[in-house]
């Protein structure tokens, strides 16, 4: 067992006795206060609850999950402390300035005082971000449920003694600030954290880029719990709210247990488990969490009717209809929950706030249309419609965004489904055939439970086995240490016939500042200078080192044997006619040093033909992305994104996957794609990171062909090449295979129908690219692509006559490239990728 499954395990079991036990004791606390307060008493604190729970959603600001998923975690915790203690200040300073006016405005206005001194929980909760951050991120549910416990303790003996004392619904309030001051000390005791608080920049940037969404989700999460109320009291009035109310309380046991589990241990374990382990842990996860949840909402609304009959008794039964469709929604919201914490472990907090606003936007109306047809029974089918017909769907496209396998998450639910039916059938002929509502809900619930345990017990033992979840590989220890000292990069220089441009490729190396270079001239056979040019260079500057090959043996093997001589940290492939920008290896190994996952970097190249452009140096950003997710984005669009000497990578990666393949041109994007499966990518932003020469002579110049078939073919070629080796062994691979085969297939199609659409076509055949369409992708004839193609051939020259409208499809195709291009120029990406962006420190010596 990997020493990541095992915390996860141990994280799950605690995280259920802290559920199961305190849930227990709290409701025994509460049939005890029950006797000693009022009614009065307990509405008064439940307003004030209430406020406190708005503001401490908001005060949160996502500030846990950042530290939680962070690679970082020591490093940002300073300023994830002050941002934690101010937000957690302000809300505090806002309740207790507001605790008048809201009172009153709910008609409750002795809550007033309780409101103000709950206040003071939202300082110590802020206070404490860091270390409860820093105890979930290694799974130590087992301190939590000490930390819970103790609380647990000292609040309720400080409540029940001001009760006894006389001191009214004031000691809830009391019993709940001694509590959290408890919990405030043990975590700090217990995560061993000293409290440090300082603003970092660049820190605060980014943990606010990413929390400031989360904060929004959250706050959107929680009106969405409570929307409904609202609608359903102000349409059918308080009486019948009141049986909404308790459906939806009751749907809510199951599922809240489930969710709160779940939610313990999902996004520390995607932020810290490999990519590739992430995307496979979330489809067994997904398929765990749906063989508890499925059959928990199916039964629950199988099974409604005797439930409240038993629980609450026969004249609540008009909330056993609402109960069936919210036990199912119950389960959706389980789903979703885990799905969010894979999101939010990939910085998708954009994603996550988007769907939000999704959700509630389509639920208002929802709800008021559910509830004027079918009353508070229409009110809870009208979540089921949304959260099936909305919500899921956009969670799907935002986890496909972020790399995930959705085939993989249908087929691992695809058993817990199966099974649920005839348990659900099984509950309902017992209740059909019985009497007593009591004796139906226990042999319901028996027939039901033993079914499906029956039916899933050996696929669940099977699941439960396979789990595995291999943390993300640190890069292996290079020849130079990676913490004292500068960064040693060796620049590989293959070169020939390059003899008029060296001097100036390897000056521009050799010119780096904050980084130790080591440059490697590669002559392959030169017929020119090149050779003795490079020998000149060795001589003046010791830095510089030659290899000459007698034959000529092609670009790869070229720069190949320069890696194999290669000492540095860090490498970088500069082809002879390329030049670097000055701080170029400085901006890109600070980047490296600070993500440690992070296996390529690169940058914004600047193309030239004769006199070099100006170079931008900063202010410089940071992104990283997730290597599975960007190598989907290579596979989902069929093109490379660097161009080659804006690009560093870490030597430990490289060693670890291979030097470049023996592909004719694109032996640079095969590898940039092998890397990504292995690491996480990276992108220096705001500086121009190279100069690339452009000159018929270049190698990306005879690759051009007139269709753009050839460029095609290499592409595939090279797709071809990564899927074949050791990166095809990876799980999910074979699906991203099928997508770029697919992509290259439709981009195919695509020229084609765009020589019609300039008028070039027949009378220039286009008959090779649908061949390389079908010869690419066996199902190429049925895409949308190859259909418009044929009404082309079939109009033939009178397609534009026909048609006048076809200038739209060319003027579609450049406004669609340019707004690429300009994506491409500023983010390093054709499309927008959920990232963790950030700036550099001013100690790191880059302009940020």
């Amino acid at each position: 067992m990997s020493g990541l499954r095992a915390q996860v395990r141990s994280g799950l079991v605690w995280s259920v006795l802290n559920n199961v036990l305190l849930r227990v004791g709290t409701l025994a606390v509460g049939i005890v206060l029950a006797r000693l307060l009022s009614p009065e008493d307990f509405g008064v604190y439940a307003v004030a609850l209430t406020v406190q729970a708005v503001l401490m959603t908001v005060a949160d600001l996502g500030l846990s999950a950042d530290l939680v998923r962070s690679p970082d975690p020591r490093r940002r915790a300073p300023t994830v402390a002050a941002l934690g203690l101010a937000a957690g200040t302000v809300m505090a300073v806002a309740m207790v300035l507001s605790a008048g006016p809201v009172a009153r405005l709910v008609g409750t206005p002795e809550a007033s005082r309780v409101i103000a001194l709950l206040g003071l929980t939202l300082v110590l909760a802020g206070a404490g971000v860091v270390p409860l951050a820093l105890l979930q991120r290694e799974f130590r549910q087992r301190a939590l449920f000490t930390v819970a416990a103790v609380d647990f303790v000292v609040s309720t003996t400080v409540t029940l003694t001001f009760v006894l004392g006389g001191a009214g619904v004031i000691a809830l309030a009391l019993g709940r600030i001694a509590g959290q001051a408890t919990t405030l000390v043990l975590l700090h005791l217990i995560a061993r954290h000293r409290p440090r608080y300082a603003v970092d920049g660049s820190v605060a940037v980014s943990v606010l880029a990413f929390g400031l969404p989360v904060g929004g989700a959250n706050v959107l999460s929680w009106a969405l719990l409570n929307l409904d109320n609202l609608v359903v009291a102000r349409m059918s009035g308080a009486v019948l709210l009141g049986f909404y109310v308790l459906a939806f309380n009751i749907s809510t046991w199951p599922m809240t247990a489930i969710g709160q589990v779940v939610r313990s241990v999902a996004l520390p374990a995607f932020a810290r488990a490999s990519t590739a382990a992430g995307d496979r842990g979330l489809a067994l996860g997904t398929g765990l969490t749906a063989a508890l949840a499925i059959p928990a909402g199916v039964l629950l609304a199988v099974l409604a009717t005797p439930l409240v009959a038993v629980v609450y008794g026969p004249r609540w039964l008009l909330a056993a209809p609402v109960l069936a469709a919210l036990a199912l929604f119950g389960t959706a919201r389980v789903l979703f929950d885990l799905w969010v914490a894979f999101l939010l472990a990939r910085g998708a907090a954009r994603a996550v706030l988007l769907v939000q606003v999704l959700w509630f936007v389509t639920l208002l109306p929802a709800v008021v249309v559910g509830t004027r047809l079918g009353g508070i029974v229409g009110a809870g089918w009208a979540h089921v419609a949304v959260a099936a017909g909305v919500v899921l769907p956009a969670y799907a496209v935002a986890m496909r965004r972020a790399g995930a396998d959705l085939g993989a998450l249908a087929r691992h639910c695809v058993v817990p489904v199966l099974a649920t039916a005839p348990a659900a059938g099984a509950a309902a002929a017992v209740i059909a055939l019985l009497g007593p509502a009591w004796l139906e809900l226990l042999l319901g619930a028996a027939a039901a439970g033993g079914t499906y345990l029956l039916l899933v017990g050996r696929w669940l033992r099977r699941t439960v086995r396979s789990i595995s979840l291999p943390q993300a590989p640190e890069p292996a220890a290079a020849p130079a240490p990676e913490a004292d000292g500068p960064p040693r990069v060796s620049v590989v220089v293959p070169c020939h016939n390059y003899g008029r441009y060296l001097p100036e490729a390897v000056g521009s190396a050799l010119g780096q500042a904050g980084v130790e270079v080591e440059v490697v001239v590669v002559d392959d056979a030169s017929t020119d200078d090149s050779l003795a040019v490079a020998r000149r260079l060795a001589a003046a500057d010791p830095r510089v080192r030659v290899l000459a090959h007698e034959t000529n043996r092609g670009p790869v093997r070229t720069f190949n044997d320069g890696l194999a001589v290669a000492t540095g940290e860090f490498l970088v492939r500069l082809d002879a006619d390329d030049l670097l920008t000055p701080g170029s290896l400085a901006r890109s190994a600070a980047l490296c040093r600070r993500h440690p996952e992070v296996g390529l970097v690169y940058g914004h190249p600047l193309h030239f033909s004769g006199r070099r452009p100006p170079a931008r140096s900063g202010p410089v950003t940071w992104t990283v992305w997730p290597g599975r997710a960007w190598l989907e984005d290579r596979c989902r669009s069929g093109v490379n994104v660097i161009t080659s000497p804006e690009a560093l990578m870490r030597r430990s990666v490289v060693d670890l996957v291979g030097g470049q393949r023996d592909l004719a041109h694109t032996h640079d994007m095969e590898m940039w794609m092998r890397l990504a499966a292995f690491s996480d990518v990276a992108y220096v932003g705001g500086a121009d990171q190279a100069w690339h020469r452009e000159h018929p002579a270049s190698l990306s110049a005879a690759a051009d062909s007139p269709l753009g078939l050839t460029i095609l073919e290499e592409r595939r070629a090279a797709f071809e090449t990564l899927f074949s080796g050791v990166a095809g062994e990876l799980p999910g691979m074979a699906r991203l295979r099928e997508v770029a085969r697919e992509t290259l297939a439709r981009e195919a199609l695509r020229r084609a129908s765009y020589e019609y659409d300039r008028r070039r076509a027949p009378a220039r055949s286009v008959a090779p690219l649908p061949a390389f369409a079908l010869a690419t992708c066996p199902y190429a004839e049925r895409l949308p692509e190859w259909r418009a193609l044929r009404r082309r051939v079939r109009a033939g020259r009178s397609w534009t006559q026909r048609h006048p409208w076809w200038l739209l499809h060319p003027l579609r195709r450049i406004v669609r490239d340019r707004a690429a291009a300009r994506s491409w120029h500023r983010t390093g990406l054709y499309r927008s990728l959920p990232a963790n962006r950030s700036r550099p420190d001013l100690n790191e010596g880059i302009s940020a």
